[in-house]
């Protein structure tokens, strides 16, 4: 028989499904035969020998049943299987075959009835029941009936419990025996049920809960018979993996924590903290004993959810043998006891790996449905206490699965949840760092399932990303390339491959990875908008489309005139996508609220930032604005978002915090003549910081990156909540930081004698455009009032621009290298009072050291022309021009207050604080506004660029101004000379010297080649800012002007900053962009006299209105400022048609052009105030910001920065009437006209 069993299963052809032969032993094979002839010419032969002998033996005739049906004979096949019945009726083996062999001839409910009779006989009889489910699920997954498929689903559902119950008792032990290596079948069954029910409503995933708790509880008892003390359950695992955790890693992190040691220590037997260090440690054991005990405590430090372990792969790695030490970490049920010793022996290792892949199967999907947001917050069942669903249970699961079944997908998975991490712990510096957080241990993981599979696409892309995100652009790449190598149609490394080469300034080079992305996911939130941004950065317009009431380019580059409903395009996509995300971020953690505090504990936090009882009234207001989160209101429809609301509040009850610890400890005091010290112990305990709810995921944020929505026509709400969710995701990030104190962070002590310590906060000490602004400021600083501190959080360029800052500020820090700890620690240990970020939400900007809140007063300045939309930043440092007010939340409230109070409190659910979610366009800034006189940019050209004229300030004051006119039309005549050699003097030069990218919007590029129309005699000098844009600009000008309009239009290379800034003077007139103006080449062309025409288009878009608010800080910004398209176009013809030069000699011979019309005097009128105008007053602006920061420190000590305070109530004057700090210049400019 050994031999036929040979013949049979090596003859080269599979079996069919169902047919129960198997061979006994291995033999060498001859394959010359084929199966066929194998079976008649050997098998067949041997079969029927061996029966002629045995007629009676079963196994000859169940083996010729199987080599009939294989080789087509059906009939005999069936003759053969009822034979072997009619000597023994309860065959099951002969029932099977008979199913498979009436499953080949068509008649499928025979086959059916079959596999069920063999199935009742013998209850773990695997293949039957492989065989009937595989029918019920190819009856459910062809049926277009919904009726049908339910019922066939239900009936899977029925064969499975009523096997299980057969098998299985409710206490989880074994009614009859199964064999240790079939018990992966039978957790195959509880796993088969609970996909069943998951399919069946309407509680089907919580019915399936205690499928798959019973599942991983088969193998974690040990062989039966065993008593009620190794019962093990769920919670068990859950537990015991969780002490484990701490466990392994104590020799780093400490010890265990003394909640769990003492939930541990049980009565009778020594202290668990001994036990630790007394192996083998029977942790299963004393859990178990511990009923709730250890439950509760791991709760309690967890915050209401398991604490959230960080461990390293090589600690996971340890984890079977802690949890599993008697049986060498297998799983004990697959073990067996010796009866002499009483040992667990150790099962072959087939086994264990069969078992293993189960158990990992069960836990990976439970871990996967777990992470389903519908579940996020929903109390589990059959754990035997308050288990919610949360991040850390899921990781506990991935942690099992990773420890007894490592695979690279496994590794994978649970690298990209540890990246949606923000908690984070110390770990040894051997390991090269001093804290591990989420994204930095995914390394490690990812790094270990490389090591398993070094090609593995989704390993190489995700470790690509983190390296990307660490600045380690070069490195992601070749990772990315390497994944698309092993899979071509790897969308998503496809787009992060796009945004790596984009982000090195290639953005021409992106758009091929963008485009193969999306050919392959039309729907692919990245790809699409990383396309918009690399098409637009080269101007590249073709298939745009256009947005409603605006020009747009259809896909052969034409426009498309402004309609009512505008045009499809890979703008208005991207719009969608925007829009899509937004909304999608409204079922995120539903219920939250209600399960982490009641509204009563909420209003408790209000109470105490409020620093006394809320009255009826104010308590009524707080109650209904929190109603909306108890209510089950449509979240979507309403624009509730309750991550939202959390972050928020946690933002609005911080500085509040501080501030009643400062009263205090100091009383409302604004400075003191004597040094004063906060030493009371009792108000540490007294502000406690509110803390996130444990169970809570972080925000999610749109694809479009806020810096993006500067020249994107997206709606004033949906540009607001891009930055919004950016800075929620950001104060997630930083308020779950698991070093924070668990108080606020210690206000500063008043300023001695009225000085205050200031700290600006930037990326761009480098050689970048804000330091090339911002260089004189900190040395300008009045140091009888401020104490300046500077933390830079970039790498040094080698560049001058650092050490020449550094030199002018006393206390400068370079924290490029220290975490996010540190920097708060060495700002809160300053006692800084204001603290200002210059980075806002452009590369590399360290907000998180904001959101930690380590100041009382936090406001952001010049970096980044719009609004943090964030709780941490109290003010924007802007100007009338820049930010009108009624475009700031808090001047909104004041206008509308109590007009309509159902909308009111819809809008402003904190006192007067606005929710950004809110579906009002009336309003756009979170921040109060500082208005600065003139202008709220800083210039440093009247310092920096004198070298022109050679003069210093004092020594041009006494040159008489025609004298110094004469010279810079000679200096003009010869530069343009140098870079224009072919082009007559009578040429006009239009200009423009912004990245090509600011162009994005083609509406005023259709506008400068109308005015190059109308004046023959002209030309536009553009840079290769990128290059790759030449091309697409020289071509749609072509097509939309023609070929002569687009000849004149000339391109330079970009120059250093000097011979930029110089050589601007060459241009006649500089023609600024609608969206997102010129910034500092705005103040770069207006030093050396050139006009700008600006046109400040959105009232909420602050980087739309730059240039007009800098146009009018040089004293003839009417000139220069036109309020639409069409003003704009005329007004440059006009100037442009007033210019006429006339030659005139000096006294050395030298011929000089000497321009007259309207353009030219204003040129000259800007060139000869120029150290007049406050546009390039380093001083005056300094001394404005200074009052505006003195006055943001008196209104935080004394509450009326805070509307609705009793403070604010009480007050009176400007205070009351406008949340505005308007900044007096008391020393008006003197701008002198010349004719």
């Amino acid at each position: 028989m050994a031999y036929a069993y040979y013949l049979y299963d090596t003859s080269g052809r599979p079996r069919p499904a169902g047919l129960t032969a198997a061979p006994i032993m291995p033999m060498n094979t001859p394959t010359s035969l084929s199966t066929e002839s194998v079976y008649k010419i050997q098998l067949m032969p041997l079969l029927s020998a061996l029966r002629s002998i045995h007629p009676r033996h079963i196994p000859v005739l169940l083996l010729l049943a199987c080599t009939h049906h294989t080789l087509g004979d059906y009939q005999t096949s069936i003759a053969l299987s009822f034979e072997a019945l009619s000597i023994d009726p309860e065959c099951v083996e002969a029932m099977s075959n008979l199913g498979t062999t009436y499953k080949a001839l068509g008649r499928e409910d025979d086959a059916f009835e079959w596999w069920m009779k063999a199935l009742r006989i013998r209850p773990t009889y695997w293949d039957a029941m492989d065989n009937i489910l595989g029918k019920l699920f190819d009856v459910a997954q062809n049926t277009p009936d919904n009726n049908r498929r339910r019922e066939a689903y239900s009936q899977a559902l029925r064969v499975c419990e009523s096997v299980i119950g057969q098998v299985v008792q409710d206490d989880g032990r074994l009614r009859i025996p199964v064999r240790t290596d079939e018990m992966h079948r039978l957790q195959r069954m509880f796993f088969t049920t609970a996909t069943l029910r998951t399919l069946l409503p309407p509680n089907g995933i919580l019915d399936a809960m205690q499928d798959y708790w019973r599942a991983i509880e088969l193998v974690l008892r040990p062989p039966q018979p065993y008593g009620d003390d190794e019962c093990y359950n769920m919670r068990d695992l859950l537990v015991a993996t969780c002490v484990a955790g701490y466990i392994i890693s104590s020799a780093s992190d400490g010890p265990v924590p003394d909640a769990i040691v003492e939930s541990l220590s049980l009565e009778g037997q020594p202290p668990f903290s001994e036990l630790i260090h007394r192996p083998p440690l029977d942790l299963f054991r004393v859990v178990h004993a511990s009923g709730e005990r250890a439950l509760n405590a791991l709760l309690h430090i967890g915050g209401g959810v398991f604490p959230t372990l960080l461990l390293l792969p090589d600690q996971i790695m340890r984890l079977q043998m802690v949890l599993f030490p008697f049986s060498l970490g297998v799983a004990p049920a697959i073990c067996t006891r010796n009866p002499h010793t009483g040992h667990l022996d150790l099962p072959h290792e087939s086994m264990r790996q069969k078992t293993n892949l189960m158990t990992s199967t069960v836990l990976l999907t439970l871990a996967k449905r777990l992470q389903d947001e519908s579940l996020a917050n929903l109390r589990l069942p059959g754990l035997g206490g308050p288990v919610n669903v949360s991040v850390s249970l899921v990781l506990l699961l991935y942690y099992v699965a990773v420890s007894i079944s490592p695979s690279p997908s496994t590794y994978n998975n649970l690298g990209i949840l540890l990246c949606a991490l923000s908690s984070s712990r110390d770990m040894p510096r051997t390991h090269g760092q001093n804290l591990l957080n989420g994204p930095a241990l995914a390394r490690f993981y990812y790094q270990a399932g490389l090591q398993l599979d070094p090609e593995h696409p989704h390993l190489l892309t995700n470790l690509g990303s983190l390296l990307k995100d660490q600045g380690r652009v070069e490195e992601a790449i070749e990772l990315y390339m390497k994944a698309i190598r092993r899979k071509p149609d790897f969308d998503i490394a496809l787009a992060n491959l796009g945004n790596a080469v984009k982000d090195l300034g290639r953005s021409w080079d992106a758009i091929e990875y963008y485009r193969r992305a999306i050919s392959l996911n039309p729907d692919l939130p990245e790809a699409t908008c990383g396309l918009v941004n690399s098409l637009s950065a080269i101007c590249d317009w073709r298939g745009r489309g256009s947005v409603p009431n605006e020009m747009g380019v259809d896909e052969n580059g034409g426009i498309i005139m402004p309609s009512q409903t505008g045009t499809p395009g890979w703008i208005t996509k991207m719009i969608e996508i925007c829009e899509r995300q937004i909304d999608a971020a409204y079922m995120q953690t539903v219920g939250i609220m209600q399960k982490s505090a009641t509204k009563e504990e909420w209003l408790q936090v209000v109470e105490n930032a409020q620093g006394r009882a809320l009255r009826e009234d104010e308590r009524a207001h707080w109650l209904e604005c929190l109603q909306r989160y108890y209510d089950g209101d449509d979240r979507m429809r309403n624009g509730i978002n309750e991550v939202g609301f959390v972050i928020r509040f946690m933002d609005w009850a911080q500085p509040r915090l501080q501030r009643q610890w400062y009263i205090q400890a100091f009383g409302k005091i604004v400075s003191s003549d004597e040094p004063m010290f906060d030493t009371s112990p009792e108000l540490e305990r007294r502000f406690l910081r509110p803390v996130l709810p444990a169970n809570m995921t972080s925000p999610p944020v749109p694809s479009v990156l806020p810096f993006h929505t500067f020249t994107y026509p997206l709606s004033l709400r949906a540009a607001r909540l891009v930055a919004h969710r950016n800075a929620l995701r950001i104060s997630f990030m930083a308020h779950s930081q698991t070093w924070l104190p668990p108080h606020v962070y210690r206000p500063p002590p008043p300023p001695l004698n009225g000085k205050l310590n200031i700290g600006y906060v930037s990326n761009d000490v480098n050689d970048h455009p804000l330091s090339h602004l911002m260089q004189s400021v900190f040395e300008l600083h009045d140091r009888n009032k401020f104490n300046v501190f500077l933390y830079t959080t970039s790498p040094w360029d080698g560049t001058e621009y650092r050490p020449r800052i550094a030199s002018r500020v006393e206390y400068f820090r370079d924290v490029s290298t220290w975490s996010a700890r540190d920097i708060i620690d060495d700002i809160s240990r300053h006692n800084i009072h204001i603290l200002i970020n210059l980075g806002g939400y452009t590369k590399g900007a360290r907000n998180d050291i904001f959101a930690a809140r380590p100041c009382p007063v936090q406001m952001q300045c010049m970096g980044y022309a719009g609004t943090l939309s964030a709780g941490w930043c109290d003010y924007l440092l802007c100007c009338i021009i820049s930010c009108p007010p009624d475009m700031s939340a808090a001047e909104f409230w004041r206008k509308n207050r109590g007009k309509d109070k159902e909308q009111t409190h819809v809008i402003f659910d904190f006192d007067a604080d606005a929710d950004p979610e809110s579906r009002s366009n009336e309003w756009m800034y979170t921040e109060k506004f500082i208005n600065i006189p003139h202008s709220f940019m800083a210039t440093d050209h009247k310092q920096s660029f004198r070298e022109d004229e050679g003069l210093t300030v004092q020594e041009r004051a006494q040159v008489p101004p025609e004298e110094l006119w004469r010279n810079e039309e000679k200096r003009r005549a010869t530069m343009r000379r140098q870079i224009f050699p072919d082009l007559p003097q009578d040429v006009v030069i239009f200009a423009n010297f912004s990245q090509v990218r600011v162009c994005a919007h083609s509406a005023i590029f259709a506008v400068w080649l109308r005015i190059l129309t109308q004046v023959p005699r002209s030309i536009l000098w553009l840079l290769r800012f990128p290059a790759a844009g030449e091309e697409h600009l020289l071509r749609t000008a072509r097509d939309w002007a023609g070929e002569e309009v687009a000849s004149r239009i000339r391109f330079t290379n970009v120059a250093k900053k000097d011979e930029h800034v110089y050589r601007g003077r060459v241009a006649d007139l500089f023609l600024d962009t609608a969206e997102c103006n010129a910034h500092t080449i705005a103040a770069d062309v207006l030093w050396t006299g050139t006009p700008i025409l600006t046109i400040p288009k959105h009232p909420h878009r602050m980087c739309s209105r730059v240039a007009a608010s800098m146009a009018g800080a040089t004293g003839f910004g009417d000139l220069m400022i036109v309020e639409n398209v069409e003003e704009y176009e005329h007004r440059a013809v006009d100037f442009a048609r007033s210019v006429k030069y006339v030659d005139e000699q000096d006294p050395t011979g030298t011929t000089i052009p000497r321009g007259r019309g309207e353009l030219i005097k204003l040129r000259r009128n800007i060139f000869l105030n120029r150290d007049r105008a406050p546009l390039f007053d380093t001083m005056r602006w300094t001394r404005n910001v200074e009052k505006g920061y003195r006055e943001a420190w008196k209104r935080w000590v004394e509450g009326t920065q805070y509307e609705m305070s009793d403070e604010w109530e009480r007050s009176e004057g400007d205070v009351k009437d406008s949340s505005i700090i308007w900044i007096p210049d008391e020393d008006p400019p003197e701008i002198i006209i010349y004719d």
